[in-house]
């Protein structure tokens, strides 16, 4: 890969590392781990740096690449979103951050609209819905909106993204018409949830719950993981993130369901919690060893180690959900702590495969043989 196309990536892929170390860091000082005075000027900015600045960033950046060949200036996108993020780290006014993180989704819907126009289908629509979802979360917080007021649409942007995602590679399985509609039938569910709690939060709650349940329930019959958690290797690896992460999805949905409208406090935290991390990082657990090569170049040879992190991530947020649901403050600060040591672990990792690549011809090598992925 060039050096002049290599050197924008890179740098914007640095932001994302700093962002999400910076989102962790505040997501511990908001279980009272940091008590400095940086840590508390961070702590209300949690959410929207791990979903706006952090995800928000790596998603814009995957969608720019895959259009740089043909429109060259997609790259901005992910600048303009990644200058929002680090204007919400280092400026307390967050007036600059909202207006280009919300520049930034803007710029994502428009790279959807083209990818629409290129190859039109129903898992690039869904995952440009997903867009339009974080574009009015953003448009809402920045027109003043609280944050639980909009966090349900930032969460339908990831939410949506990984479906549209998942729907476009399930299709090796040759799905039937009638079976897509299904699916496209839970994300209208979901979406009309997701609508509703914008002016009824009980309502929409509740609604967007069942629609994350009948997504969760389809994505566990129809995905190509329950095929590849049978293989070995990195396609187990990755099946078994994924397989993982449809049931946080499913128990969300639940929690939502039952809870219905929460403002904050632990069930607050246990319905984000689960879309958030249970099935939004189990997903980023599963694909990075597919995006990071297509986004860098870089090789990584896959490493059992892999599945250390993946089950600490999953055994101490049911510890943590356990702690909220119970009311144990104790148990609530340590499954988060160990959250966090889960997600460092697995950055620790990721770059072993980068290193082991240069050193093991390994079976499961990316980025020179590319092997089968669910």
């Amino acid at each position: 890969m060039k050096v002049t196309r290599l050197l924008p990536r890179a740098l914007l892929l640095l932001v994302v590392a700093g962002t999400l170390l910076a989102g962790l860091g505040s997501g511990l000082a908001r279980l009272g781990w940091q008590t400095d005075a940086l840590s508390r000027n961070w702590i209300m900015i949690h959410g929207p740096l791990m979903i706006s600045g952090f995800l928000g960033t790596l998603i814009c950046l995957e969608r720019a690449v895959a259009l740089a060949s043909r429109y060259r200036w997609s790259l901005v996108v992910p600048l303009i979103n990644a200058a929002g993020a680090v204007a919400l780290l280092l400026i307390r006014d967050a007036a600059l951050a909202k207006s280009l993180l919300t520049a930034g989704s803007l710029g994502l819907v428009l790279l959807f609209a083209l990818m629409l126009r290129l190859h039109p289908s129903r898992d690039v629509l869904i995952m440009a819905l997903g867009a339009v979802c974080w574009l009015l979360g953003n448009s809402l917080w920045l027109g003043g909106q609280p944050i639980y007021q909009v966090v349900h649409l930032w969460t339908a942007f990831l939410i949506l993204t990984i479906v549209g995602e998942r729907l476009e590679l399930s299709r090796v399985r040759r799905l039937t018409h009638t079976t897509e509609t299904l699916l496209v039938l839970t994300v209208v569910v979901y979406l009309v949830g997701v609508a509703l709690s914008v002016i009824n939060l009980d309502s929409g709650i509740r609604l967007l719950g069942l629609g994350a349940v009948l997504m969760a329930a389809w994505l566990l019959h129809h995905d190509v993981a329950r095929r590849t958690i049978h293989q070995t290797g990195l396609p187990r690896f990755i099946a078994s993130c994924l397989l993982a992460g449809y049931v946080w999805l499913g128990f969300g949905g639940l929690i939502a369901i039952w809870k219905g409208a929460v403002y904050a406090g632990p069930d607050y935290a246990v319905i984000l919690h689960a879309f958030l991390l249970g099935f939004v990082f189990s997903m980023i657990f599963g694909h990075m060893p597919i995006i990071l090569p297509a986004l860098t170049g870089l090789r990584l040879a896959y490493t059992p180690t892999s599945y250390g992190p993946l089950i600490l991530l999953h055994a101490s947020l049911m510890f943590r959900m356990a702690g909220n649901l119970t009311l144990t403050l104790s148990a609530g600060q340590w499954g988060g702590l160990l959250n966090g040591v889960a997600v460092v672990w697995f950055l620790v990792v990721t770059m072993q495969m980068v290193f082991r690549s240069r050193t093991d011809r390994h079976q499961d090598q990316i980025g020179g043989y590319c092997p089968p992925t669910p």
